[in-house]
Protein backbone atom coordinates (compact mmCIF):
# COMPACT_ATOMS: atom_id res chain seq x y z
CA UNK A 1 0.00 0.00 0.00
CA UNK A 2 1.38 3.38 -0.99
CA UNK A 3 0.65 6.28 1.37
CA UNK A 4 1.19 9.62 -0.38
CA UNK A 5 0.18 11.92 2.42
CA UNK A 6 2.73 12.00 5.22
CA UNK A 7 2.36 9.57 8.12
CA UNK A 8 3.85 10.28 11.51
CA UNK A 9 5.92 7.54 13.09
CA UNK A 10 4.86 6.97 16.68
CA UNK A 11 7.66 6.56 19.21
CA UNK A 12 7.12 2.82 19.48
CA UNK A 13 8.10 2.33 15.82
CA UNK A 14 11.53 3.81 16.50
CA UNK A 15 11.91 1.95 19.80
CA UNK A 16 11.03 -1.45 18.31
CA UNK A 17 13.33 -0.84 15.37
CA UNK A 18 16.15 -0.02 17.77
CA UNK A 19 15.46 -3.04 20.01
CA UNK A 20 16.49 -5.87 17.71
CA UNK A 21 15.27 -8.58 20.11
CA UNK A 22 11.75 -7.15 20.18
CA UNK A 23 9.10 -9.33 18.56
CA UNK A 24 7.99 -6.15 16.73
CA UNK A 25 11.46 -5.34 15.35
CA UNK A 26 10.93 -6.77 11.86
CA UNK A 27 7.60 -4.98 11.42
CA UNK A 28 9.10 -1.67 12.58
CA UNK A 29 12.05 -2.23 10.25
CA UNK A 30 9.63 -2.86 7.39
CA UNK A 31 7.95 0.52 7.90
CA UNK A 32 11.27 2.35 7.93
CA UNK A 33 12.35 0.49 4.79
CA UNK A 34 9.24 1.56 2.86
CA UNK A 35 10.10 5.13 3.83
CA UNK A 36 13.68 4.68 2.70
CA UNK A 37 12.42 3.34 -0.65
CA UNK A 38 10.07 6.36 -0.83
CA UNK A 39 7.03 4.07 -1.02
CA UNK A 40 5.51 6.07 1.84
CA UNK A 41 6.02 9.58 3.11
CA UNK A 42 7.05 9.31 6.76
CA UNK A 43 7.72 12.00 9.33
CA UNK A 44 8.69 12.53 12.94
CA UNK A 45 8.39 15.40 15.40
CA UNK A 46 10.45 16.59 18.39
CA UNK A 47 8.12 14.92 20.90
CA UNK A 48 8.61 11.52 19.23
CA UNK A 49 12.39 11.94 19.25
CA UNK A 50 12.46 12.91 22.93
CA UNK A 51 10.15 10.04 23.92
CA UNK A 52 12.42 7.71 21.91
CA UNK A 53 15.52 9.00 23.70
CA UNK A 54 13.83 8.69 27.11
CA UNK A 55 12.81 5.11 26.37
CA UNK A 56 16.02 3.72 24.88
CA UNK A 57 18.15 5.17 27.70
CA UNK A 58 15.90 3.74 30.42
CA UNK A 59 16.78 0.21 31.60
CA UNK A 60 13.27 -0.10 33.10
CA UNK A 61 11.69 0.38 29.69
CA UNK A 62 13.91 -1.63 27.30
CA UNK A 63 15.98 -4.78 27.51
CA UNK A 64 18.95 -3.25 25.71
CA UNK A 65 19.31 0.35 27.01
CA UNK A 66 21.95 2.70 25.65
CA UNK A 67 24.10 5.41 27.18
CA UNK A 68 23.05 9.05 26.87
CA UNK A 69 25.73 9.52 24.23
CA UNK A 70 24.42 6.58 22.20
CA UNK A 71 20.86 7.84 22.63
CA UNK A 72 21.85 11.26 21.34
CA UNK A 73 23.54 9.67 18.34
CA UNK A 74 20.31 7.79 17.55
CA UNK A 75 18.25 10.99 17.83
CA UNK A 76 20.69 12.84 15.57
CA UNK A 77 20.51 10.00 13.03
CA UNK A 78 16.76 10.49 12.66
CA UNK A 79 16.97 14.28 12.81
CA UNK A 80 19.46 14.43 9.94
CA UNK A 81 17.85 11.67 7.86
CA UNK A 82 17.07 13.17 4.45
CA UNK A 83 14.13 10.90 3.53
CA UNK A 84 12.33 11.32 6.86
CA UNK A 85 10.20 14.45 7.10
CA UNK A 86 10.13 16.61 10.20
CA UNK A 87 7.08 18.38 11.56
CA UNK A 88 7.04 20.83 14.43
CA UNK A 89 4.46 22.34 16.75
CA UNK A 90 3.14 25.53 15.19
CA UNK A 91 1.55 28.61 16.63
CA UNK A 92 -1.92 27.04 16.29
CA UNK A 93 -0.88 23.71 17.87
CA UNK A 94 -1.72 24.87 21.39
CA UNK A 95 -5.16 26.07 20.28
CA UNK A 96 -5.79 22.70 18.61
CA UNK A 97 -4.55 20.96 21.78
CA UNK A 98 -7.03 22.91 23.91
CA UNK A 99 -9.88 22.14 21.49
CA UNK A 100 -8.99 18.43 21.58
CA UNK A 101 -8.79 18.50 25.38
CA UNK A 102 -12.31 19.93 25.49
CA UNK A 103 -13.59 17.35 23.02
CA UNK A 104 -11.90 14.22 24.41
CA UNK A 105 -11.31 15.08 28.08
CA UNK A 106 -8.25 12.87 28.35
CA UNK A 107 -6.51 12.17 31.63
CA UNK A 108 -2.98 11.76 32.92
CA UNK A 109 -0.42 10.53 30.40
CA UNK A 110 -2.99 10.39 27.57
CA UNK A 111 -2.34 14.10 27.12
CA UNK A 112 0.95 13.30 25.37
CA UNK A 113 -0.78 11.29 22.64
CA UNK A 114 -3.29 14.12 22.30
CA UNK A 115 -0.37 16.53 21.91
CA UNK A 116 0.99 14.38 19.06
CA UNK A 117 -2.41 14.51 17.40
CA UNK A 118 -2.48 18.31 17.71
CA UNK A 119 1.01 18.56 16.20
CA UNK A 120 -0.09 16.30 13.37
CA UNK A 121 -3.23 18.30 12.65
CA UNK A 122 -1.43 21.64 12.72
CA UNK A 123 0.86 20.23 10.02
CA UNK A 124 -1.84 18.64 7.87
CA UNK A 125 -0.83 15.08 8.82
CA UNK A 126 -3.72 12.67 9.36
CA UNK A 127 -1.99 9.25 9.46
CA UNK A 128 0.11 7.74 12.24
CA UNK A 129 1.97 4.43 12.20
CA UNK A 130 1.77 2.89 15.66
CA UNK A 131 1.70 -0.44 17.42
CA UNK A 132 -0.59 1.15 20.03
CA UNK A 133 -3.61 1.82 17.87
CA UNK A 134 -5.92 1.84 20.88
CA UNK A 135 -4.16 4.99 22.14
CA UNK A 136 -5.30 6.92 19.06
CA UNK A 137 -8.59 5.33 17.95
CA UNK A 138 -10.69 7.88 19.85
CA UNK A 139 -9.32 10.73 17.71
CA UNK A 140 -11.65 10.82 14.72
CA UNK A 141 -9.52 13.52 13.11
CA UNK A 142 -6.72 11.05 12.28
CA UNK A 143 -6.26 7.49 11.02
CA UNK A 144 -4.01 4.93 12.66
CA UNK A 145 -1.95 2.54 10.57
CA UNK A 146 -0.67 -0.71 12.01
CA UNK A 147 2.77 -1.71 10.72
Amino acid sequence: MRIYSPALLDTNILVYYHQKLSPFHSRAKGILEIGLRREASLCICPQVLMEFYATITNPRRVTDPVTPEQGLAEVEKYFTCSWLGKIYPREETLEITIDLLKKYQVRRMEVFDLQLVATMLSNGVIHIYTFNQSDFLKYTEIQTLLP
